[in-house]
């Protein structure tokens, strides 16, 4: 059959006892029925690999010790670039193959605890909790994260653009996961702002960042259809619009009140829709006058967003015309245009995953897109 291009090289590393970081390369996977491998926004990635039963490999490789890096190769253009950087987890036995599954760095997180009533009171998002978090699980005992280095760690802004948010004097974690925490932090960066505020373990010389803002406009290309995408699956979100929401917030005398508020406009198109939610206990407002005020600023923001179309897509991309992360990443955004029938989309997107598989029928890349969330 030839080598197939593109085609993607699995490498296999040895464990640091003392860092729980990679070492050097112990052996290339040449005889992998099917490889694939993911990369995404804030949450973790996973890859895999198909071996057969007799493969030399399957005795060289041990689950949560062995590294594994996959780097995307294209012969007839001359890019190269890595694609997938992680750790073994457990195999997938058969009589014929064994199919092994790897998590990113970042999944190790879930796997690093918080502190039982632990107080962060009014301090910054960035630099005083999520960094002391990655401080703290990057220097415990037998740490996984001793081979990944400490990046840039900004603080998300509020709604006004200059003043960084701060939590109140209630604020503490108690028992989470810290991939949960640095999560939710993020979360609360995003509300009722347009920062895309977000965080990472790098692929290359894996790195922890905490981002106010992260992403530019990938310019040089547009996705379009027919064209660099050879296929789509596109579902536009109506089902998931409410335009009426109600929560419990604090009256100015500081009872119990229900707050709602409406989209009076997009009701009038599609019915009233209502759903309940629970206000976030940070959401970026700044220049309330009273703790009711702000709440009330919240659930007419929130009511904003969930009158807003989720559109996500996800596009399959020829591979010689829009090759993995050459000149993009991810939390980029991208022009898309997509008419076919139905289907008629003129937009910018954020590019939110990719993921690519390597088998008989050759290379096929995906990317993830979702429409980001007007102010």
């Amino acid at each position: 059959m030839g080598v197939p291009n593109p085609r993607l090289i699995v490498e296999y590393l040895t464990n640091n006892s003392t860092t729980f970081g990679p070492l050097a390369v112990d052996g290339v996977i040449g005889d992998a029925s099917s490889v694939g491998w993911s990369w995404y926004s804030r949450y973790p990635a996973n890859a895999f690999f198909t071996l057969p039963q007799g493969s030399v490999h399957n005795d060289r490789l041990n689950p949560l010790l062995t590294h594994i890096r996959i780097t995307y190769v294209n012969d007839a253009t001359g890019y190269t670039k890595v694609v997938f950087r992680g750790r073994l987890s457990d195999p997938d036995e058969s009589g014929e193959d064994v199919v092994w599954t790897a998590w990113s760095y970042l999944s190790e997180l879930s796997l690093s605890r918080t502190g039982y009533r632990t107080l962060y009171q009014d301090k910054l998002i960035g630099t005083e909790i999520a960094a002391a978090e990655w401080g703290l699980a990057k220097t415990a005992t037998y740490s996984l994260f001793g081979h990944v280095a400490t990046g840039t760690v900004e603080n998300p802004l509020a709604l006004d653009g200059t003043t960084p948010i701060k939590t109140d004097a209630r604020f503490g974690v108690i028992d989470v996961p810290r991939l949960l925490l640095m999560f939710d932090l993020t979360e609360i960066g995003r509300a009722n702002t347009v920062n895309n505020v977000t965080f990472e373990i790098t692929r290359d010389n894996p790195t922890f960042n905490f981002w106010k803002n992260k992403g530019s406009h990938y310019g040089a290309r547009t996705l379009h259809f027919p064209g660099n995408i050879r296929d789509f699956r596109f579902v536009p979100g109506f089902a998931g619009l409410r335009n009426d929401l109600a929560t419990i917030g604090t009256s100015a005398g500081g009872g119990a009140v229900e707050i709602i508020k409406t989209d009076e406009t997009n009701a009038a198109t599609y019915g009233r829709r209502q759903d309940v939610f629970t206000i976030k206990t940070l959401a970026g407002i700044v220049g309330a006058a009273t703790e009711a005020d702000a709440q009330q600023a919240i659930t007419a923001r929130a009511v904003k967003e969930a009158t807003q179309l989720a559109r996500n897509i996800s596009v399959d991309v020829r591979p010689d015309l829009f090759e993995p992360f050459d000149g993009w990443d991810i939390e980029d955004t991208i022009a898309v245009e997509i008419m076919r029938g139905r289907t008629a989309i003129d937009d910018v997107y954020r590019i939110v995953g990719a993921r690519g598989v390597l088998d008989a029928q050759g290379y096929h890349p995906q990317v993830v897109l979702q429409l980001p969330t007007a102010a």
